[in-house]
């Protein structure tokens, strides 16, 4: 009987989580993306989404625009599971700007923006996703891509006894101007101030010397010059960022107001032992009550 008991709250468990990150996800009625935050002349941009409710042969409207300008359009059809794709040729007279695009979605009364970068050439670009390791508590993924030079290496950064913050530090070798874009998750380290979002401080060095395995120590009496940054996409999981870089700047340092560690499904897994580990305990005492 108690086995029985046992594995039924488990289900019950595992299904209200499963129906809760259900919910959550069904929550928005129109959703858009890109394949990704950047891109170049000559790439296809890539864009998919979902709609939650399907109004006859209603199609969803995209809208690509540089500021004020209109660089293209188009009505597409939306599959029987809700989902919708489109992709656009980053080439031509319309795309002869670099910068922040916006794109935005609309079906019927639904709205949805979003933006991304564009480059005229591929310089010096690299794209790649590192591990942050948090002491004790796991790794964090921050995503990157960087023009004119390479990442080569990312740390959580605590500050030392005279100077607590939370941040990442980016060592960079820039061979030429360019920029840094991080994609950071917010679950994981985010700036905000009574639940609403502020302002990363983003700071930058050019002194090199520094022994890596000491950064952690030595990082906060490095000579930094805070700098303006752009935030090109926000969501409620990411929010990605634009940081200018020159040649010589070696060390990038973004700080904001938490750094946690991510779980994801792992959490799930400890609500059940927690669980588990108190049904057992509560059969060992009853069981040593009535003996």
């Amino acid at each position: 009987m108690y086995k029985t008991r046992f594995f039924c709250i488990i289900f019950t468990l595992i299904f209200a989580v499963s129906m809760t990150i259900h919910t959550a996800e069904a929550a928005e009625p129109l959703t858009l993306s890109t394949s990704t935050d950047i891109y170049y002349s000559g790439d296809y941009v890539v864009v998919f989404g979902h709609v939650e409710t399907i109004f006859g042969d209603t199609p969803v409207i995209i809208r690509v625009h540089y500021n004020t300008n209109l660089i293209d359009v188009a009505q597409i059809e939306v599959a029987e599971d809700g989902t919708y794709a489109k992709s656009f040729y980053a080439s031509g007279s319309q795309w002869e700007n670099e910068g922040t695009y916006q794109i935005s979605a609309k079906y019927s009364t639904e709205f949805a923006e979003k933006t991304f970068e564009f480059f005229s050439e591929v310089v010096d670009k690299s794209s790649a996703t590192f591990p942050v390791n948090i002491p004790n508590s796991g790794t964090f993924d921050v995503g990157y891509t960087i023009r004119g030079g390479e990442v080569e290496s990312i740390i959580m950064h605590q500050g030392d006894d005279y100077e607590q913050r939370y941040s990442i530090l980016i060592g960079t070798t820039m061979n030429s101007n360019g920029n840094l874009i991080l994609k950071l998750p917010r679950e994981s380290f985010d700036a905000q101030h009574d639940s609403e979002d502020v302002t990363f401080i983003v700071m930058i060095s050019k002194d090199d010397g520094v022994d890596g395995v000491d950064l952690h120590h030595t990082a906060t009496r490095l000579n930094y010059e805070q700098v303006e940054y752009e935030e090109i996409a926000t969501s409620s999981d990411y929010r990605t960022i634009r940081i200018p870089l020159e040649k010589g700047d070696q060390w990038v340092e973004v700080i904001g107001t938490y750094i946690i560690p991510e779980f994801g499904s792992i959490a799930i897994i400890i609500l059940v032992v927690a669980v588990s580990s108190a049904i057992i305990i509560s059969k060992s005492k009853f069981s040593i009550k009535y003996n």
